[in-house]
């Protein structure tokens, strides 16, 4: 099943300066929805809001219907998983090991062996993210590409209804970016699962997201179907780009810049 989420009137301060202003979102279930803008915009933090990585905040943010402050850590981490735009692994773990931390938020107190179903679940994640060729190989070894998979997996492991993604292509080359975006897609078709992403690509959130939340300042600009919300005028509004929005050949609208929107 999956889950759906929103936010009213959200402010979140950070270090007493205010990033988000009564800023209103909302995430249908089953859906996949990215959230893009300039640089400095406010993406990470409205994702960390909405993940309940940052608890501080004014308004109201509602997760299948009830307000994110009510669940408890373990609850949460039950319904939702996120991929984090920073990610380390200590010196020395295998694949499969970093891939089972992910059941750590299904683990009763005292619980320190993986169950049948904590099996189960880390096999389907490293099969899922295309990495159980290399379940025994230490992370470190890997390369940029195949890492991302690894904690992707990580976070599937969990089982979440919901998955946040802080633009989980940066730094990859092309390949590995669409193997990404392949999976991620395939994890909404096939399992319904709902995701919420920060992407830097217009491109990308044109071909991989349903909804749009284009957000600028702390504050959302539009939000909508991506024919809707990225009309070249807009983009050249928010991002100061001119573009020329073409139809390639298979049927994706894309943006192609053109010149800097002179200020």
């Amino acid at each position: 099943m999956s889950a759906g989420m929103g936010a009213q009137n959200l402010c979140v301060k950070i270090a007493g300066k205010e990033i988000l202003h009564s800023l209103n979102v909302s995430i249908a279930a089953g859906s996949r929805t990215a959230i893009i803008g300039p640089n400095g915009a406010g993406k990470t933090t409205l994702l960390r809001a909405l993940a309940g990585l940052n608890r501080r905040y004014t308004g109201d943010i509602q997760l299948d219907g009830r307000e994110l402050g009510t669940y408890s850590e373990k609850e949460l981490a039950r319904v939702r998983a996120i991929l984090p735009q920073e990610r380390t692994a200590a010196q020395g773990l295998t694949v499969e090991q970093l891939v089972t931390y992910g059941r750590f938020a299904h683990a009763g107190l005292f619980q320190t062996r993986a169950g049948a179903e904590d099996r189960e679940a880390v096999a389907w994640a490293m099969e899922t993210a295309h990495v159980a060729a290399f379940a025994e190989r230490e992370v470190h070894t890997l390369s940029g590409g195949e890492r991302q998979r690894v904690f992707l997996a990580m976070a599937l492991s969990q089982r979440p209804r919901l998955l946040l993604l802080d633009e989980p292509t940066t730094y990859l080359d092309v390949a590995h970016q669409l193997r990404v975006m392949e999976i991620i897609t395939r994890l909404n078709e096939e399992h319904g699962m709902t995701i919420l992403m920060v992407l830097h690509d217009m491109a990308h959130a044109m071909q991989y997201a349903d909804a749009i939340v284009l957000v600028e300042r702390g504050h959302v600009v539009a939000t909508g179907a991506p024919a809707e919300v990225l009309t070249e005028a807009r983009i050249a509004d928010v991002f100061g780009v001119a573009v020329e929005i073409f139809t390639n050949s298979r049927g994706v609208r894309v943006p192609s810049p053109v010149a800097l929107v002179e200020e």
